[in-house]
């Protein structure tokens, strides 16, 4: 989660940096607006680099582990839990 706030406040910080505005206050509502819009499209289907390492650690304990992905060439469905690792 802590990856996850820190691309979110990455965005903002872009916002604010590309926008010089008399109203600051309305730039950082702006902001703010388009970290959540693009953190909500992709929070899906993301994986930290913590969870990623998590994931490995597991496989290479041994332990069976799935992950939910999609495949737009094979699957209908939006997340379908594919065979173990």
């Amino acid at each position: 989660m802590e990856e996850y706030r820190a691309v979110r406040n990455a965005i903002v910080e872009a916002v604010l940096e590309n926008f010089q505005e008399e109203d600051k206050e309305v730039v950082e509502k702006a902001a703010e607006k388009i970290a959540d819009r693009v953190m909500d499209a992709v929070s899906e289907n993301y994986r930290s680099i913590t969870e990623i390492h998590q994931i490995v650690a597991a496989i290479r304990e041994g332990h069976r582990v799935q992950i939910a992905y999609f495949d737009p060439d094979e699957d209908e469905d939006v997340m379908v839990v594919k065979a173990c690792w």
